[in-house]
C-alpha cells in the first residue's frame, strides 16, 4: 500500500490480519487511567507476582530508604507526610516513582528542605502536591501499598551532604522497591500519570480491501504493527530522555510506565504494553499467520525497551560487558539538568554491575569513571559518532567517556569476536579520586592513567567531504606519521591512504569535539585486530589520539585508527616509534 500526503509518500508493507490474534489488542479505552487499563496492568501484575521466578528472589526485604512519603486514604480526603526510615516497619513495601522534574524554579517547587522539613513530616492534603505526585499515590493506593519515594521529597535539596549520601544509595532504594512507576508522558510535575487519549490513534489500525475485488474484502494491518510501531510512541516520550531514567528502570524488578499514548511494562522476564499485552517482542514468521517471540538471551537486566541491538556472547562475563556497553550508548544520548550527574546517574547500575562481576568470579574489579578495570585497556577506544561537548565543570578525566556530552561507542571488539586481537599497550596504573570517599561509583574529582606502549606524531590533512566521512565533521585523516622526538619521517599516506594493487594504507583521526581538531596529534595504538570478510583480510590499529600538556600529561583528544592489508606496512611504521609510559589525565 502507498499513500501520499502532500509532496511525501511512502510504501507500507501490508499482512492478512486475523481478528483472534492474542498478539494485539484492538480494545483501547480513553484513558490511561481508567478502569480497563487498570485491568490490564493487574494481570501484568499478577502474572509477575505468580510466575515470573526472577522478579520474586524469594523472602521480604527489609530494606528501607532513609525517607518516604506515607499515604493515608482512609478518609474523604487523602493526606500525605514524609517519614524517617525508623517511622516505617521494616516489612513494608513501598514503590519508587521517575519522572520529569520540568523548568520551574527551585523556590517555586515543593521540596525537602531545612526549611519545609517540619512542615512535611505533618499530615498534608494531598491535593497540594503537583499531579503528577498526587496520581503516583493514587497507584499506591490501589495496590493497597502505603510508602512511595520521590525524589523531591525524600532527598534533601539543600544539603550537598544528604544528596551524596542519598545518590549513592540508589541501587538499594530501586532495587529493593515492590515497583517503580513512571510518569512517561508528562514533561513536568504537572503532567501527571494518566492521560486521554483517542483510541483509534493507538489502536492497530486495520484496513479491508478487495484484492480480489470488491465484492470480497478482508482485513489487513500494517506489517509492523507488531514488535515495531509501539516504540513510535515511547521512544519520543519525554522521560525516555532523562539520564537519571535509565538505572530508574534497570534497578527495579518491574517498572510501570504511564505513557501519553498508552501504558507500558517492564519487568526482568518480559516487556508489554496495552496493544501488545502479551509481549512486545512478536514477530511473524515469513508466509505465515503464526506468531512467535523472539528468542531472548540471558541479558544481564531487564530487556530496557527501546535499547540498541545487542550480540550474544558465549559465556556470563562477556555478556554482562556487552549489556553494559549498549546502556552506555543509550545512556549517552540522554539529557541531564545538571551535568556533573552524568557518573552519579549511573552510580546504582555501576554498583549491581560490580557485585554482579564479583559474584562471576572478577573480585579485583575497579570502577574507573565508567570503565571497568577487566576491559583495559580495549575500553578506552571509545568513539564519538558525531560532535561531543566538553562540559565547563570538571567530571571524568578526559580518557573516559563521561567527560564528554555525545552518541558514545565503544569499540570493545574483543568481545564481538570479530577477529583476533593483539593488546599494543599495557596498563601500569589507573586510578581516580571521588567527592565521596569509600564511593568508586560516584561524584568523581580526578583520575590518571599510565600505560605501557608506542607512540607516533601524526600530521594530519584538511577536512574532505568523502562518502565515508560525510557525517563526521571531526575526522581528519592522517598525511604522516612522525617520530615525537626527533621528528623522523616514518610513512606518507596521500590523500588518507597509499595504495597498490596489492597493499593500501589508510588511517585517520576522530576528535571527541570541534574544538579538538588540530593539524598535529600523538597518537598511541592499543589494539591490532585481524578480520577477514568475503575472503580478504585486512588488519585495524585503533587507539588514542592524546596532546600533551602540563608537566609530560597527556590529554585526550580523539580516537585513532589505521587499516592495512598487511600486517607488515603496519609493523613497519611502529617498529622505530617513541617508547615508554606515558600518563594520561
Amino acid at each position: 500500500m502507498y499513500m501520499r500526503v502532500g509532496n511525501r509518500q511512502g510504501g507500507f508493507e501490508m499482512e492478512p490480519f486475523n481478528f483472534s490474534d492474542v498478539q494485539l489488542n484492538l480494545d483501547i479505552s480513553p484513558s490511561t487511567g481508567d478502569e480497563a487499563t487498570w485491568r490490564i496492568t493487574q494481570g501484568w501484575l499478577k502474572e509477575c507476582t505468580e510466575t515470573h521466578t526472577s522478579c520474586n528472589p524469594g523472602g521480604i526485604t527489609s530494606y528501607i530508604p532513609s525517607r518516604l512519603v506515607e499515604l493515608d486514604d482512609s478518609a474523604a480526603e487523602p493526606t500525605f507526610r514524609v517519614v524517617e526510615k525508623h517511622q516505617v516497619d521494616p516489612q513494608s513495601q513501598y514503590l519508587t516513582l521517575s519522572h520529569c522534574w520540568g523548568v520551574e524554579s527551585m523556590k517555586d517547587r515543593l521540596t525537602l528542605t531545612h526549611s519545609t522539613v517540619e512542615a512535611l513530616s505533618k499530615e498534608q492534603p494531598c491535593s497540594m502536591l503537583p499531579k503528577t505526585y498526587r496520581d503516583a499515590l493514587i497507584v499506591a493506593g490501589r495496590l493497597g501499598i502505603r510508602y512511595v519515594w520521590i525524589d523531591s521529597l525524600c532527598i534533601s535539596q539543600d544539603s550537598v551532604e544528604d544528596w551524596r549520601a542519598e545518590s549513592s544509595s540508589m541501587q538499594e532504594v530501586y532495587g529493593n522497591a515492590f515497583m517503580s512507576i513512571t510518569a512517561l508522558g508528562a514533561d513536568d510535575d504537572g503532567g501527571g500519570l494518566f492521560f486521554s487519549r483517542d483510541p483509534d490513534m493507538v489502536k492497530p489500525t486495520v484496513f479491508k480491501f478487495g484484492v480480489d475485488g470488491p465484492e470480497n474484502p478482508q482485513p489487513y494491518r500494517f506489517s509492523l504493527e507488531k514488535g515495531w510501531a509501539w516504540r513510535l510512541s515511547f521512544n519520543n516520550e519525554p522521560l525516555t530522555k532523562r539520564g537519571w531514567v535509565i538505572q530508574e528502570r534497570l534497578l527495579p524488578r518491574r517498572v510501570l510506565h504511564f505513557g501519553s499514548k498508552q501504558v507500558f511494562w517492564e519487568c526482568y522476564e518480559g516487556a508489554r504494553c496495552e496493544t501488545h499485552p502479551k509481549t512486545v517482542d512478536c514477530i511473524d514468521l515469513p508466509q505465515t499467520d503464526k506468531t512467535k517471540e523472539v528468542d531472548k538471551p540471558n541479558h544481564a537486566w531487564k530487556d530496557l525497551i527501546g535499547a540498541s541491538h545487542r550480540f550474544e556472547c558465549k559465556d556470563d562475563i562477556s555478556q554482562l560487558f556487552v549489556d553494559w556497553y549498549s546502556l552506555l550508548h543509550l545512556y549517552s544520548n540522554c539529557n541531564l539538568t545538571v551535568a556533573g550527574d552524568k557518573l552519579v546517574a549511573l552510580s546504582g547500575i555501576a554498583k549491581d554491575m560490580k557485585q554482579r562481576l564479583s559474584t562471576l568470579g572478577c573480585q579485583d574489579t575497579k570502577y574507573l569513571a565508567g570503565i571497568w578495570s577487566q576491559r583495559l585497556p580495549q575500553a578506552l577506544i571509545w568513539n564519538v559518532r558525531t560532535a561531543g561537548r566538553r562540559v565547563e565543570v570538571y567530571r571524568a578525566p578526559s580518557w573516559s567517556w563521561a567527560a564528554i556530552d555525545g552518541d558514545i561507542n565503544i569499540h570493545d571488539w574483543s568481545l564481538a569476536t570479530m577477529g583476533n586481537m593483539e593488546i599494543l599497550a599495557s596498563v601500569i596504573s589507573a586510578q581516580t579520586t571521588t567527592a565521596k570517599s569509600g564511593d568508586e561509583t560516584g561524584e568523581v574529582t580526578g583520575g590518571t592513567i599510565t600505560l605501557g606502549g608506542i607512540m607516533l606524531t601524526a600530521n594530519l590533512g584538511p577536512y574532505v567531504k568523502t562518502e565515508l566521512h560525510i557525517f563526521f565533521e571531526t575526522t581528519r585523516d592522517v598525511a604522516e606519521f612522525r617520530h615525537p622526538k626527533n621528528g623522523t619521517l616514518r610513512t606518507r599516506i596521500q590523500g588518507g591512504g597509499n595504495t597498490t594493487k596489492d597493499n593500501f594504507i589508510k588511517s585517520s583521526v576522530r576528535f571527541d569535539t570541534m574544538e579538538d581538531v588540530s593539524t598535529q596529534v600523538a597518537c598511541l595504538p592499543i589494539t591490532k585486530t585481524e578480520s577477514t570478510f568475503n575472503g580478504i583480510t585486512t588488519w585495524h590499529v585503533a587507539g588514542l589520539a592524546v596532546k600533551e600538556v602540563e608537566d609530560g600529561n597527556y590529554r585526550r583528544v580523539g580516537h585513532f585508527s589505521m587499516e592495512a592489508k598487511r600486517e607488515e606496512e603496519i609493523r613497519s611504521i611502529f617498529e622505530e616509534a617513541l617508547r615508554g609510559y606515558f600518563n594520561i589525565i
